[in-house]
């Protein structure tokens, strides 16, 4: 994903916009607040009191915003619709109106308002197939054929696959401080299965536990929210569906991978904002296309210099 910092006038009438949409339900929550302080400090690097931002409509928004920065702003806005545990029909008409104004088609946008309208199955599904977990699960597929697809089932149905599990269990003896042994070691002090033991992941979700470790995110509710802000962060292609997997996950309480059980209210903006703009810097996109067996070998602190993953 990338992220733009605007000048001080553009970044102040973005806010008044992002504003209207956190507060046209008439309430403005804690959570839409934190949100709009944390892009403040995290991305915008601005300090405005938010209670002294100025109504604006969506024709002077569109006037006022360079087109450059008009999808960022947008973004945040959905954000914003959603951080508080749900969208509101009033958020959604106001965004209906931005993206009018700006040109803009939005499928995110079109999540929201399946969300808004209760229309679940759409909106796990299509999130699903267009976030990191469905173009990784699509890579996989594309790549190994019925093959791919049998190991997925295998692993969602969490049978016994000896011959995947001793594969994983073999990295218990890469030298210490490898991601190999990193990721051992990862798995078994949380007390999870590797790949092939039962109730093991599908072998495409590994990347995510290897991302824990070499971000640094525990695997707390907390923590689940930050690494996968991060991953969105990494995302090169519909980097937005990162976050609306999160948020749906974590937030919304909308379940969309099987293999975990949503939460709701367990976002903190700040947090959540920090770790995107941390993903962000990451010089790789390793949420798609990376194979973690091609650095299993490779020291950890050399791994964060390579791909550029900063400290905490």
């Amino acid at each position: 994903m990338k992220l733009q910092k605007p000048p001080p006038e553009i970044a102040r009438m973005g806010l008044r916009g992002m504003k209207m949409v956190a507060t046209v339900d008439g309430d403005f929550h804690p959570l839409e607040r934190g949100l709009m302080n944390a892009v403040q400090e995290n991305i915008l690097d601005t300090e405005f009191e938010l209670d002294d931002l100025e109504d604006i409509t969506p024709r002077e928004l569109a006037e006022g915003l360079p087109d450059s920065f008009q999808e960022q702003f947008f973004n945040g806005c959905l954000i914003a619709a959603l951080i508080d545990g749900q969208a509101s029909t009033a958020e959604g008409a106001l965004l209906d109106e931005y993206a009018l104004e700006f040109g803009i088609k939005s499928p995110e946008l079109k999540n929201l308002h399946r969300a808004i309208d209760h229309h679940l199955l759409l909106f796990r599904f299509d999130v699903a197939r267009r976030s990191f977990l469905g173009q990784r699960l699509k890579k996989r597929v594309q790549e190994e054929g019925i093959r791919g697809i049998t190991s997925l089932v295998r692993g969602l149905v969490k049978s016994h696959d000896p011959k995947v599990s001793e594969r994983y269990r073999s990295l218990e003896a890469c030298a210490e401080g490898t991601l190999g042994r990193g990721y051992f070691d990862f798995v078994r002090n949380n007390q999870f299965s590797l790949p092939g033991e039962v109730g093991g992941p599908p072998e495409p979700i590994v990347f995510h536990d290897c991302l824990h470790v070499l971000a640094e995110y525990e695997t707390s509710s907390l923590g689940e929210t930050e690494i996968a802000s991060f991953q969105a962060g990494l995302l090169r292609k519909q980097p937005m569906f990162g976050l609306f997997f999160m948020l749906a996950q974590f937030q919304l309480g909308i379940q969309v991978t099987p293999i975990t059980e949503a939460e709701s209210n367990q976002v903190d903006p700040e947090v959540m904002i920090k770790a995107l703009v941390r993903g962000t810097h990451v010089n790789r996109d390793l949420t798609t296309n990376w194979d973690p067996w091609d650095d299993f070998n490779e020291p950890i602190v050399d791994l964060r210099r390579k791909y550029n993953i900063l400290p905490r």
